[in-house]
């Protein structure tokens, strides 16, 4: 892929945020961002014990100056989406829901292009216990 003021270089991931550490030496250009959203737990009056869910936003961009250099974005958002509805589960342990959605910007930052993903999986949700489990839960922590 292209790079700002840089030779070509892979796709970097970032974990939550961009870091600042590497802003002197890296232009982070292209990247993916995946950061947890928000969580959700079923309601009351649900009666599925693993109903929680956990959605994880994705953002996508690249640095180009030619006027082509948004195919690079639909390029990564591509194999990123492929990846995902062919690996719907993550450590054996949580399922992709569907649909994903992705959008990208009508306005473009030029010479930056960003695409937003959105992926929702299903968690475990933890059942109510007794207070003598409690302690137990409690001592784990200290």
């Amino acid at each position: 892929m292209k790079a700002e003021n840089q030779a070509d270089k892979k796709v970097t991931v970032y974990a939550q945020h961009i870091p600042d550490d590497d802003f002197e030496t890296d232009t982070y250009y292209p990247l993916v961002i995946v950061s947890l959203q928000k969580v959700k737990d079923a309601e009351e009056i649900e009666t599925k014990p693993d109903a929680s869910t956990a959605t994880v936003s994705i953002t996508f961009g690249v640095h180009g100056f030619e006027p082509d250099a948004w195919v690079d974005l639909l390029n990564i958002m591509e194999h990123v989406r492929q990846r995902l509805l062919t690996h719907r589960t993550i450590a054996n342990l949580y399922r992709l829901v569907l649909p994903l959605e992705w959008e990208t910007a009508e306005v473009q930052p030029y010479p930056f292009w960003f695409g937003y993903g959105t992926a929702v999986y299903s968690i475990a949700q933890p059942q109510e216990g007794f207070p003598a489990q409690f302690e137990r839960i409690e001592e784990e922590y200290e």
